[in-house]
């Protein structure tokens, strides 16, 4: 199995799903990282002896290197991916096409950040219904609606030492939000307090139907769907939250 991430910057593996890339891993996947910014903008922690994002490139390369996996970085400034959209969906179309992955992994539209947005945005555009594409959570899971979880009890030390590879990103924020969010992950789907969990959110499409065989062993699906409309008020689309809420169990699509 191939598996492809697509971050907009070089530490998004890491913190938004370091421990299913190692769970693919573990299973005998292949991996490739694709990271669409240089990372040029993301610090005040700069070194006088190199740009930061030389600095960066090598602290992907360390992250890249701890889980197997080949990285491609194709160099866009911070914050330019909006404005060179259509040039980035192209760019990733000839990866994909190279590539031939089973699945391909990328932010959620909704994401905080603008990069995140115009990256998921060009994802999908350049993936034209051909390669399924699956949504990572969001930072602190805010506004994200998951259909699956994976299980990255066994992984999650290994994910927070990776995330503090990057030490110009000042990352032990980042290493809390992320235990945090397994930890509230790991709840919803198993309704216990000892799994760790990260979320996704197949993109709906002719590989939803088959979503189960996208993930790793022991990925659990989404089990309970709660409408969220105003009293008195008929659901309409876009009213649905898919929630875990529910025993483990795994998907058997």
């Amino acid at each position: 199995m191939k598996i492809l991430f697509c971050g907009a910057h070089p530490d998004d593996a890491e913190i938004y799903m370091f421990g299913t890339l190692l769970a693919y891993r573990a299973a005998g996947a292949e991996v490739t990282l694709v990271v669409a910014c240089s990372g040029d903008g993301g610090s005040s922690v700069r070194s006088p002896h190199q740009p930061l994002a030389e600095t960066r490139q090598a602290e992907a390369e360390k992250g890249a290197a701890v889980l197997g996996a080949r990285l491609a970085m194709l160099g866009y400034a911070d914050m330019s991916l909006t404005e060179n959209r259509l040039r980035l969906a192209g760019h990733l179309q000839g990866i994909f096409t190279a590539e031939a992955p089973d699945a391909i992994f990328t932010h959620a539209p909704g994401d905080y950040h603008a990069d995140h947005r115009a990256l998921s945005a060009a994802v999908s555009l350049a993936a034209c219904g051909v390669w399924p594409v699956i949504h990572a959570d969001t930072m602190k899971g805010v506004d994200f609606q998951p259909t699956h979880y994976v299980d990255i009890t066994r992984h999650l030390d290994a994910k927070l030492r990776a995330i503090h590879l990057h030490h110009s990103q000042m990352p032990r924020r980042y290493m809390l939000a992320a235990r945090d969010l397994a930890t509230r992950r790991g709840r919803e789907a198993t309704g216990g307090d000892t799994a760790r969990m990260e979320a996704f959110r197949v993109v709906a499409g002719p590989h939803l139907r088959n979503a189960r065989r996208l993930f790793p062993p022991r990925a659990i699906a989404a089990q309970t769907v709660t409408m969220t409309v105003p009293a008195g008020s008929l659901p309409s689309s876009g009213t649905f939250r898919v929630t875990g809420g529910g025993p483990a169990r795994s998907d058997p699509s």
